[in-house]
């Protein structure tokens, strides 16, 4: 009773914050015109006389723009939750494994040598990203299988250092007018760019893997018992952490080709989740993913109305994460690296 009165409370403040990200930005539009603009497309209610304007702002600059940050707000969350679960420890998510830093370097490297391919920034990202976790992994691995905690966070700090270098050296022979500004930008994460267009595929493929990811939270509980227990009951021990790393990856690298890279989000909201909900991946994993949206709507809108610019989300997202992540190391001050 009390997880489903959290479902209904979150789901809601979601559904709230979407329509307040509809009103609120430099160019304000009256919430009853907003509500009667959405009563009009959706079902062809009357609507009183709006400026043209309104309807450009609303429906084609803030909506698609609030659709994206929800989807990569819940697939960050969700990812780290899983990167965590995977590798059983509290301390990985996409950003601290390097899979942001390696999808950066894969878009970088598109911007500046194939801008004109379609879909480049798409595709390399996410190769990138896989190369970056599958580094770490190896780093942090020793010949008896075994993970060491800090072993697998320093990893990912040496592979991110490592991808970040490699962007310096695409940031240096980068087009200073066009391709260096874009990659400036792009890095420090933001839905500034973001139109119907930028939906194009990923409007479908990342609700998938996040639902994916969901359906298949109970693989995660038996991975947390440990690889020799896991064995024991019968899993397929490769194939699950394989297909879960692929889920990760894809929506990891598909929402940095689309929004740059926002950090924190799916080291932070994990933990938050599990002290709402409990440890159980079936009800850690959709808390993840409605707290991970609602966090990264409060930070766009916060980016969006600070000042009369556009601040990249990404760094209000660090500015928040970055306490909350010194605080929980106080806490865990022991046991988080056993």
């Amino acid at each position: 009773m009390k997880k489903t009165v959290t479902f209904v409370v979150l789901t809601a403040l979601l559904i709230l914050l979407s329509y307040f990200s509809l009103n609120v930005g430099n160019y304000s539009v009256a919430p009853k015109k907003v509500l009667a603009m959405l009563g009009n497309r959706l079902f062809n209610t009357e609507m009183p006389q709006t400026d043209n304007y309104e309807e450009v702002v609303v429906f084609d600059l803030r909506l698609p723009r609030m659709l994206m940050v929800i989807m990569v707000g819940a697939a960050l969350a969700v990812s780290g939750g899983v990167s965590q679960g995977v590798f059983r420890n509290p301390l990985v998510s996409p950003f601290v494994l390097g899979i942001s830093a390696g999808a950066s370097f894969g878009a970088a490297v598109a911007i500046v040598f194939f801008g004109h391919i379609a879909y480049s920034i798409d595709i390399l990202a996410g190769l990138g990203g896989l190369v970056a976790v599958l580094a770490a992994f190896a780093i942090a691995r020793r010949p008896d299988g075994y993970m060491p905690r800090l072993s697998l966070v320093l990893a990912g700090v040496i592979v991110s250092s490592l991808f970040t270098s490699l962007v310096g050296i695409i940031k240096y022979v980068a087009d200073v007018e066009t391709q260096l500004p874009a990659i400036t930008f792009w890095m420090m994460g933001g839905f500034g760019n973001i139109d119907w267009g930028s939906l194009d595929y990923v409007i479908y493929l990342i609700p998938i893997s996040i639902v994916l990811m969901i359906v298949f939270a109970w693989q995660l509980n038996v991975l947390a018992m440990g690889d020799r227990e896991a064995s024991f009951l019968g899993m397929n021990i490769k194939f699950w952490k394989s297909f879960y790393l692929f889920l990760s990856v894809a929506a990891v690298g598909m929402c940095v080709a689309r929004s740059g890279v926002i950090g924190w989000v799916g080291l932070v909201i994990p933990h938050i989740s599990r002290a709402v909900g409990g440890p159980d991946h079936k009800t850690m994993l959709p808390l993840s993913a409605l707290l991970g949206a609602i966090f990264l709507l409060v930070a766009d809108n916060i980016s969006r109305t600070i000042t009369t610019g556009d601040i990249p989300v990404g760094i209000i997202t660090s500015i928040i994460g970055a306490p909350f992540f010194i605080y929980y190391l106080r806490k865990k001050e022991t046991a988080v690296w056993n």
